[in-house]
């Protein structure tokens, strides 16, 4: 029954739930198939005089913005209506100053969807309130994350689990997915309310598949690997872009290249954070580096590498547990080509997002969301 649910919104992933052998694959002509640099795809991706490209892009950054400040002014004016003590928590990284990066995308797309069909960019209250819960269901996956994670840092700021406790941390992020849920409710949407629930499903199911890997689907593939970082993380932005074109009321292949885009976006965002996690500093990634190896865990850096140092698949078996086992799988990322063919893998997906972009219309919205996709590829946290 669940894999029925999903295939009409992931048809391109085989059975989600049930993934056939290389359904997430990449070809190695894929794999080295770059469209020069961000700025020619940007000249590609729009036709747009120069001059008009520059306008659009300083247009679509004020907007992004403005619409940043009101998705977290709105969220916190619910979270804050309600149990003092529960809000102060829930707010605490609300607050910081994060990327907030999952709204801009799905706003700066409804402005992009909007302005091709109606000419004019403007969002919509639903619209604008579907950013706003994904949010909240982020940030309750985080707060959940970092007590899993026993995280100490998180933008820059103590973890809300080391900040309160465990329990009051698991609360809050409890409190955030309720929350979100009531505001979901008042958007009066079935298919909305259903591909929401979907994503919360997904962030569980992907965060066990990253704790317990199956025997019959070991965590040591890349398969394995894109498949628990679409669950885990592109999931709630593929989603969220689908739903955000369906309250916009826009046709089929519209709501289609919405979710492509979300979908190949989130998952190029999750490959650079391994990446990051390999070449960032604790300073600059506002939390801990190397935390993933510290946690027991193989990502694209590490699959890499192992085709080049074989020596570090018992070390990926037993999940970098014994002593000298991280300082070793860092040693040979660092001497492989690990880092470099992750970043080739990520600009793989994000060639697919923009690939999306090419059935709407240019404006400076559309010009927002091929900057989003170079911010994704070059950020350093």
């Amino acid at each position: 029954g669940r894999t029925a649910r999903r295939e009409d919104m992931f048809a391109s992933l085989s059975r989600l739930p049930s993934v056939q052998r290389n359904a997430f694959s990449v070809s190695r002509s894929q794999h080295v198939r770059t469209v020069g640099t961000y700025s020619e795809q940007r000249r590609m991706y729009s036709n747009q005089p120069t001059s008009d490209r520059d306008r659009s892009r300083k247009e679509a950054a004020e907007t992004m913005t403005q619409d940043i400040a009101q998705v977290k002014e709105n969220i916190i004016d619910l979270i804050r209506n309600h149990h003092q003590g529960l809000a102060q928590v829930a707010r605490y990284y609300f607050d910081l100053e994060g990327k907030n990066f999952r709204p801009m995308v799905l706003l700066q797309l409804s402005r992009a969807m909007n302005a091709h069909r109606t000419g004019t960019s403007e969002i919509n209250p639903k619209q604008m309130k579907l950013a706003e819960i994904i949010e909240m269901i982020h940030t309750a996956s985080i707060v959940h994350d970092d007590v899993i994670d026993k995280a100490t840092t998180r933008r820059s700021v103590p973890s809300i689990n080391l900040q309160f406790g465990n329990k009051v941390a698991i609360l809050s992020g409890d409190y955030l997915l309720a929350r979100a849920s009531v505001s979901l409710s008042t958007l009066e949407n079935f298919e909305v309310t259903r591909l929401i629930s979907t994503v919360i499903s997904d962030l569980v199911e992907g965060e066990f598949m990253q704790m317990n890997p199956t025997p019959e689907s070991p965590a040591v593939g890349m398969d394995y690997y894109i498949r628990k970082t679409y669950l885990k993380t592109a999931s709630l932005i593929a989603n969220g872009c689908r739903c955000v074109a369906i309250l916009g009321e826009h046709p089929a292949e519209i709501v289609e290249l919405a979710t492509e885009y979300g979908k190949n976006l989130g998952i190029a965002f999750q490959i650079i954070d391994d990446l990051l996690d390999f070449t960032g500093s604790s300073v600059s990634l506002g939390k801990e580096a190397a935390v993933d190896l510290k946690l027991g865990l193989a990502t694209a850096p590490v699959l890499y590498a192992k085709e080049e140092f074989p020596e570090l698949d018992p070390l990926i078996q037993r999940s970098f547990s014994q002593d000298g086992d991280v300082a070793k799988a860092l040693e040979l990322v660092h001497k492989s080509k690990g880092l470099e063919k992750t970043k080739e893998l990520a600009q793989v997906y994000s060639q697919k997002a923009l690939d999306a972009l090419n059935r709407l219309k240019d404006s400076s919205a559309k010009m927002g969301l091929v900057d989003i996709v170079d911010i994704v590829i070059t950020r350093s946290k």
